[in-house]
């Protein structure tokens, strides 16, 4: 999300209905974009992992106070030291890390109980984020018929 008055962008995760959401569009926040990702703890590490670049790696400290705002002040980044479009580009790019982690690449295997060993993939088995992939595919070729 960006603030213009502020000059400040937002990397968060929350569900489309919350009231946070709302309230952070109260507050005068805008929409920059939205990545849908099939589970809530995916977005969380994809949010974590967002930020962890921006603080870490471009060296980019918290630019909002908690007086300015009621919650969610530490995710906020000046829009002078990194653009909106660097910030989504970063999401984006860890996104794409994580649905590329092992962890995302075999969930266990409920049938059995094998030790907490998951199973071997074989030739032919499909991936768990290919909806994820399918999804954002399609979110993508929306944007780019509304462009």
């Amino acid at each position: 999300m960006t603030h213009p008055e502020f000059n400040s962008v937002k990397v968060g995760y929350t569900h489309s209905g919350s009231a946070r959401f709302r309230d952070l569009r109260k507050l005068g926040w805008r929409d920059f974009g939205v990545l849908v990702v099939a589970t809530h703890r995916l977005a969380r590490d994809i949010k974590q992992a967002t930020l962890l670049q921006i603080r870490c790696r471009h060296l980019v400290p918290v630019h909002l106070t908690a007086g300015l705002m009621p919650f969610g002040w530490t995710e906020t980044i000046s829009a002078s030291l990194l653009s909106p479009l660097a910030v989504w580009d970063l999401v984006c790019e860890e996104a794409a890390w994580a649905h590329l982690a092992p962890s995302v690449t075999r969930p266990p295997d409920r049938r059995r109980n094998n030790g907490g060993i998951p199973p071997r993939r074989r030739s032919g088995d499909t991936l768990p984020y290919a909806l994820i992939a399918r999804t954002q595919a399609r979110l993508e070729r929306t944007a780019e018929k509304k462009d």
